[in-house]
């Protein structure tokens, strides 16, 4: 089975939902739209032989997983949470099985976003340049700051760089030339 490389983490299992099987699943963000819109998830494990040598690991490395593809046979949202149910999953004791691992979508499967809106994860990578065209660095995170969501640009000499993902300060976004213009100066 060939595995997308473009598969992003959306979420984690939890406990079982119900008594058919369901899996209880804790999304990343709070707008859980892919998750609910997707119909095949890649639910991650750590390989049998030498699991124990990645779990005592603080966080495995994504290379170090092993993933397997489900079919979505039905999800919706319930609380702050999604519950599914998965092909194959038809008892509560083996959707307890799935406790812990995590949730990826392959970025290619994701709808596409409104106009002026973006996924964080096409932001990531992207370099940004200041209206003197004077390059600031590029975006290594995107945060959730409350109010609204923070560029983590990292700069020259590795200083990082927070610019507030606004109207007021980020001007023009090209996801596909991976180019950012924002109203910033490095020293701000």
């Amino acid at each position: 089975m060939n595995i997308p490389d473009d598969l992003v983490e959306l979420g984690r299992i939890g406990e079982p939902y119900g008594l058919k099987g369901w899996v209880n699943v804790l999304p990343s963000s709070e707008e859980p739209d892919v998750l609910l819109k997707s119909k095949q998830w890649w639910v991650s494990r750590l390989p049998a032989s030498d699991g124990a040598a990645v779990r005592r690991a603080a966080q495995p490395k994504f290379e170090d997983l092993v993933f397997e593809s489900f079919r979505v046979l039905q999800s919706k949202p319930h609380s702050s949470r999604i519950v599914a149910h998965l092909e194959g999953i038809e008892q509560p004791e083996l959707a307890a099985q799935f406790k812990g691992r995590r949730v990826y979508v392959s970025r290619a499967r994701f709808p596409a976003p409104a106009e002026g809106e973006y996924y964080w994860i096409d932001l990531v990578g992207c370099e940004v340049v200041n209206v003197q065209s004077q390059a600031l660095g590029s975006v290594i995170q995107v945060v959730d700051h409350g109010a609204h969501p923070i560029l983590v640009v990292k700069g020259a000499a590795d200083q990082e760089i927070l610019i507030p993902f606004v109207a007021a300060y980020v001007l023009n976004v090209d996801t596909q030339a991976k180019q950012i213009q924002a109203d910033w100066q490095d020293d701000y």
